[in-house]
């Protein structure tokens, strides 16, 4: 999710405190048409619907279904962009959020929204800019989640290096440097391969300077180089773009490469970079232990969500917790908690009260949930 995406959702969680919740989630199809995006919806909210009757009988869905309704608007979901979609409604309210990633048609009513898809999905997006660096030429893609598509750059853009310095190349040419009438000198293979690389280094110089006035700036966004080490080298010995990636690159040829080839060539960095956010989070945990802000107990998180002091709450992929949260009481045995997973129920609140959530592979803890309490619990 964007930041303005969070921020959204946090508005529409803190002011929609009241539930039940009906928590809409379907894949946009790139070639959809609007009939059957249409149609998917009605199936989902009549799911939802019935869903309703059994967990919350004395609640009106018709608010709901309007609301629904006006948030998809009147072609559904058209202006979304992305691989799926979030809709979420309190009954006076709903939001209508897009996902990087697919998801499989799914409809809940629940005390609280069905937020976990919308976490998982935040997670995985990696998105960056990706300049594809070549001698004398450029080209830029931008990658969203697992997508990655080029981007057309303006005739203004510094694409090729002849293009961008034209008559001001010093190495593209013998030169000669006048003696005297009639007499002429010439450089040698030495001064002009020097002169080539001056011309490098001012051709890489104006992509830096344009890349990052139009796109890394604007939509401060990671920018990542795709190219051959000594073409890197140099643009990072020019570049004054803070948006610059220190780390990640790909040390290939972009030269004659297909966008499925350079596609498949950025799955380490993807991977390398999922395995990161995994260990961040592992860090912040042990961090946690050792300063007295750890909690693991149901109980305590309860407690600590509760007292809007959760900084960070830590999930394990997959796990759920049949309950519902109301007030201080934790209820088990009604037909709301059965269909009810408590997990995402503190979630919702912990994003509510501007907290994080952060979702672990099932393979890195036993913990079905975790804490970081803002700050050391008095006593400890």
């Amino acid at each position: 999710m964007a930041t303005d995406t969070q921020l959204s959702l946090q508005d529409f969680l803190s002011s929609a405190d009241q539930g039940p919740f009906v928590s809409l989630y379907l894949p946009l199809e790139a070639d959809r048409t609007v009939e059957q995006t249409r149609l998917t919806l009605r199936h989902l909210v009549a799911h939802a619907k019935d869903v309703m009757a059994e967990t919350h009988p004395d609640t009106d869905f018709a608010p709901y279904e309007a609301s629904l309704k006006q948030a998809a608007g009147d072609q559904p979901l058209i202006n979304l962009t992305g691989q799926g979609a979030a809709l979420l409604s309190s009954g006076p309210a709903a939001i209508a959020l897009s996902l990087e990633y697919a998801v499989s048609p799914t409809a809940m009513a629940t005390a609280r929204p069905q937020l976990l898809p919308l976490v998982l999905d935040a997670q995985r997006q990696f998105d960056f800019d990706l300049l594809l660096l070549q001698r004398d030429k450029i080209s830029l893609a931008q990658n969203f989640g697992d997508t990655l598509t080029m981007v057309e750059l303006p005739e203004a853009a510094p694409t090729t290096l002849l293009g961008t310095l034209g008559t001001e190349r010093r190495g593209g040419a013998v030169n000669t440097v006048s003696q005297g009438p009639g007499q002429a000198s010439y450089h040698g293979h030495a001064d002009r391969a020097s002169e080539e690389e001056i011309d490098h280094r001012r051709y890489y110089q104006a992509v830096d300077t344009y890349i990052t006035e139009h796109y890394s700036n604007p939509a401060k966004r990671r920018l990542i180089l795709f190219g051959l080490p000594e073409n890197i080298a140099v643009f990072r010995e020019v570049s004054r773009n803070a948006h610059l990636s220190g780390s990640m690159q790909v040390e290939q040829n972009p030269g004659g490469l297909s966008l499925d080839a350079i596609d498949l060539a950025l799955d380490e960095l993807r991977q390398g970079y999922a395995a990161r956010q995994a260990d961040a989070t592992l860090t912040l945990l042990d961090n946690a232990r050792g300063s007295g802000r750890y909690v693991e107990d149901l109980g305590g998180i309860i407690q600590a969500v509760q007292q809007r002091a959760v900084e960070t709450l830590v999930l394990r992929q997959g796990a759920r917790i049949r309950g519902v949260l109301t007030g201080a009481q934790l209820e088990t045995g009604t037909a709301a908690a059965e269909h009810n997973n408590l997990l995402n129920d503190l979630a919702a609140l912990t994003l509510a009260q501007g907290g994080q959530v952060r979702v672990l592979p099932e393979e890195l803890t036993r913990q079905r949930v975790m804490a970081v309490r803002r700050y050391r619990k008095s006593g400890d």
